[in-house]
Order: C-alpha cells, then sequence, then structure tokens
C-alpha cells in the first residue's frame, strides 16, 4: 500500500519548519533557505494537490454510494412506508387476533373452552382432565361389544390429539405474530447493506408459518381418515349384525346349520 501524507502531519511538519525558521539565526536561514523553500514547496504542491484529490475522490465515492448502493431517498421513502403501514394496521391486526369467540354457557363448558383456546400448550394436561368430565369418561371392558369400544377410544383420541394440535398452533401463531412484528420494525430502521439479514430473518420465519401449516393440513388429513374408518367399522358391525340375524332366523326355521 502506497503511503499517503495525513493532514495531521503536514500540519506538524508546517509547524517545524516554522519554528525552525524563526530560532535560527539570520544567516543560517539565508544558508537553509533554498532547503525549506524546497520543503514548503513540497507541502503545498505536490502533497497538498494529491491531498485535495484524495478529499474529492472520497466525496465522490460517498454521493455514488448514496445514489447507487444505497440511495437515501429510497430508504427514507421505504421507512416512511413502513412507519405508515405500522400506524394503520398493526393495532387493527392485533385486536382481531385478540378477539374472544368464547361461546360456551355452563361452568364445566367454559372452562373446557378457556383451557383448549388458551393458545398455551401448557394447558394440555388440564384439558384432557376436563374432557373426560365433558364428553364422558371410556366405558370399562365388557361393557360395550368389543368394536364400540374400540371405535370411542380411537375417537376420543383423535379428538384430544387434534384440539392439543390446535392449542400449539395458536401458541405457534402468536410466536410468528410477534416474529413479524419484530422484523418490520428492524425494516422500519435497519441500516444500509443490512437488508439481506433482515430479509433472510423474514425467510426464516416464513418457513416455520409453512411448516406448521403443513402439520396442521396433516392432522385434517388424519382426522378425515379416522372419519372414513368409522363409518367403515359401522358398515362392517351392521354387516355382521346381519349375518347373525340371518343366521339365527335360520336356526329358528330349521334350516340352520
Amino acid at each position: 500500500m502506497k503511503w499517503q501524507p495525513r493532514p495531521d502531519r503536514i500540519a506538524f511538519t508546517l509547524s517545524s519548519v516554522l519554528l525552525l525558521a524563526l530560532l535560527v539565526p539570520t544567516g543560517a536561514c539565508a544558508q537553509f533557505g533554498g532547503i525549506f523553500s524546497a520543503i514548503l514547496g513540497t507541502i503545498t504542491g505536490p502533497i497538498g494537490g494529491a491531498l485535495t484529490d484524495i478529499n474529492r475522490i472520497r466525496t465522490e465515492i460517498l454521493q455514488t454510494e448514496q445514489q447507487v448502493l444505497w440511495p437515501v431517498a429510497l430508504i427514507e421513502e421505504s421507512r416512511n412506508y413502513i412507519a405508515t403501514i405500522k400506524a394503520s394496521y398493526r393495532g387493527w391486526m392485533n385486536n382481531v387476533f385478540a378477539l374472544r369467540v368464547n361461546s360456551a354457557i355452563l361452568p364445566a363448558s367454559r372452562s373446557l373452552e378457556s383451557e383448549f383456546l388458551s393458545a398455551q400448550t401448557g394447558q394440555i394436561a388440564t384439558f384432557n382432565q376436563g374432557y373426560g368430565t365433558e364428553y364422558g369418561v371410556q366405558p370399562a371392558m365388557g361393557a360395550a361389544p368389543q368394536v364400540n369400544l374400540q371405535m370411542m377410544d380411537i375417537e376420543d383420541a383423535t379428538a384430544k390429539d387434534a384440539t392439543a394440535q390446535s392449542m400449539a398452533a395458536d401458541q405457534a401463531s402468536q410466536t410468528m405474530l410477534r416474529t413479524a412484528q419484530g422484523i418490520e420494525d428492524q425494516a422500519e430502521s435497519t441500516a444500509p447493506g443490512t437488508a439481506d439479514m433482515v430479509a433472510a430473518e423474514a425467510r426464516t420465519a416464513e418457513l416455520a408459518s409453512i411448516a406448521t401449516q403443513h402439520k396442521l393440513l396433516a392432522y385434517e388429513l388424519r382426522e378425515a381418515a379416522i372419519e372414513l374408518a368409522h363409518r367403515n367399522a359401522v358398515l362392517k358391525q351392521s354387516t355382521t349384525n346381519m349375518e347373525n340375524l340371518n343366521q339365527q332366523m335360520l336356526n329358528a326355521l330349521g334350516g340352520g346349520q
């Protein structure tokens, strides 16, 4: 790297030369006048011109950066737009997300509804306890045909699992909302050159949100499959009952084997 004179060094050199000129006797000054003149000429000539060129180039580089790399006017326009969006919609959207949809009336029902609308996965265990109180417990073995007991068991499990998934999804949605608002705040105040970092963070949050959506869609497919299995089990049981009835009728008529 080529050495470049600094303004403070040049000022110090000039001061030293002037001080020497004052302290050295007149004869010495006459003797070394040519040397001093050469030094002063070099400082005020080529070096001073180089400093002027350096400052001019720096100014041009700064102007190019502000106009091309991170245009100040456009950045300020974007920040004002984000601020306007936040002021216009954030409060309204927060109110929408905070809308209460509770509609149960009876005490036990209200308690259970409050738990599965809490958006807190920590309430899942409490919900599972209240579920049996609200919808009844699984009958004991032998209290009903085995196929009925099995269907009740799996459908209770599906209902509990689906509700637990919805509670987890509600909690994840709240986290995603806070993350989105944080990214929005960062976009309003981000420095030039860091926009890619904010964009990467936004993309990560988007992927997390999509993953949650896919998980819920998968559970909807499982619920549909359970419903189809229930209908098929009912048809199978009806067919078995009809076969048993036909056999009993044949036995009563004396034609059974």
